[in-house]
C-alpha cells in the first residue's frame, strides 16, 4: 500500500512537472513570437520554413541584382532620350544649313553646333554605370540573375546603338553621321555641298530613328524589370505571410492553452497539499 501511494505521489509530481513546462513553454512562445523552438515540434512546418528561408535568402539576391538593374534601366533611358534629342536639334539645324537664306557665317557656326552634338553623342556611349563600369558595354550586354534559371539584361550593347546605322551612303555611326554633315555643310561648291547636304540629312534622319527604335526596345526592357521587382515582391510578401503562419504563435489560443494548463497546475498543487498533510495512518487507513 505505501508503495504503491508513494508511485502515486511520483505520478502526480511528474505530472506537475509537465504542467509547468508547459506553461513555460506557452509564456516563451508568447514573448519570442514563435511557437517553433525546435525541428523536432513540428517536422512538417520545420522543413517548409527551411525551404522558405532558402527561397527568400534568394530573392534577398535577386531583389538587390532588380534593382541594380533598374538603376542602369534607368540611366541607359535617360542617356538614350538624350541622344534622341540631339538628333531631334541636328535636323533642325540640317534644315536651317540647307535653307537659301543661309550664308557661309551661318553654316560655319551650325557646323560648329553638329560637331558639340556629335561629342555629346560620343559622351553617351562612352557613359558610365554607378559601379564604373560601360553603360553600353563593347560586347553583349551581363544578363542579371533574377530567379531561378531566369536572367535579364538591364542595357545593350554599344554597337547596338551607337554603330552600323543603315544608310543611303553605308553603315555609320551616330557621331560619323554628324560629323559627315558638319562637313558636307562646309562644302564651299554650292551644287557639291547641296548633294552632300541633302545626302548628311537622310543620315540624320535615319540616326535619329534608329536612336528611337533602341529607346523603345530600353523601355520595353525596363517594363520587364518593373513586372520582376513587383512579382518577387508578391512572392516575398507571401512568403514571409507562411512562414508567420507556420512558426508564429497564435497568441490568444496559447494564453488560453496556458490559463488552462494553470488551472489544472493550481489543482493538483490544492491536492497535492492537502494529500501530504495526511499521516501515514492516514493513507493505510
Amino acid at each position: 500500500m505505501i508503495s504503491g501511494t508513494r508511485s502515486l505521489l511520483t505520478a502526480e509530481i511528474a505530472r506537475q512537472a509537465r504542467l509547468a513546462q508547459e506553461i513555460a513553454r506557452g509564456q516563451a512562445d508568447i514573448s519570442s513570437g514563435k511557437r517553433l523552438q525546435a525541428a523536432s515540434d513540428d517536422p512538417a512546418a520545420s522543413a517548409r520554413i527551411a525551404e522558405i528561408r532558402r527561397t527568400q535568402a534568394n530573392q534577398l539576391a535577386w531583389s538587390a541584382n532588380l534593382d541594380a538593374a533598374s538603376a542602369i534601366a534607368a540611366q541607359v533611358d535617360g542617356s538614350l532620350a538624350g541622344a534622341v534629342s540631339a538628333f531631334d536639334r541636328a535636323r533642325e539645324l540640317m534644315l536651317s544649313a540647307n535653307s537659301d537664306t543661309q550664308n557661309a557665317g551661318g553654316r560655319a557656326a551650325i557646323a560648329i553646333e553638329l560637331r558639340g552634338i556629335a561629342d555629346e553623342i560620343a559622351s553617351y556611349a562612352a557613359g558610365k554605370d554607378s559601379r564604373g563600369y560601360p553603360l553600353f558595354p563593347a560586347d553583349d550586354a551581363l544578363l542579371i540573375p533574377i530567379g531561378p534559371g531566369v536572367r535579364i539584361a538591364a542595357t545593350v550593347s554599344r554597337a547596338a546603338v551607337f554603330e552600323n546605322v543603315p544608310t543611303a551612303g553605308g553603315p555609320m555611326d551616330l557621331e560619323q553621321i554628324l560629323r559627315a554633315a558638319a562637313d558636307a555643310i562646309e562644302i564651299s561648291d554650292d551644287a557639291a555641298r547641296a548633294a552632300a547636304s541633302s545626302a548628311a540629312l537622310a543620315a540624320i534622319e535615319a540616326g535619329g530613328d534608329h536612336v528611337i527604335v533602341a529607346r523603345g526596345e530600353q523601355g520595353v526592357r525596363a517594363a520587364r524589370i518593373d513586372v520582376a521587382r513587383e512579382r518577387i515582391a508578391s512572392s516575398r510578401l507571401l512568403l514571409e505571410e507562411e512562414r508567420g503562419g507556420l512558426e508564429g504563435t497564435d497568441i490568444t489560443a496559447t494564453i488560453a492553452r496556458i490559463n488552462a494548463r494553470q488551472l489544472s497546475l493550481e489543482a493538483a498543487q490544492a491536492v497535492f497539499a492537502r494529500l501530504n498533510r495526511s499521516t501515514l495512518f492516514d493513507l493505510l487507513g
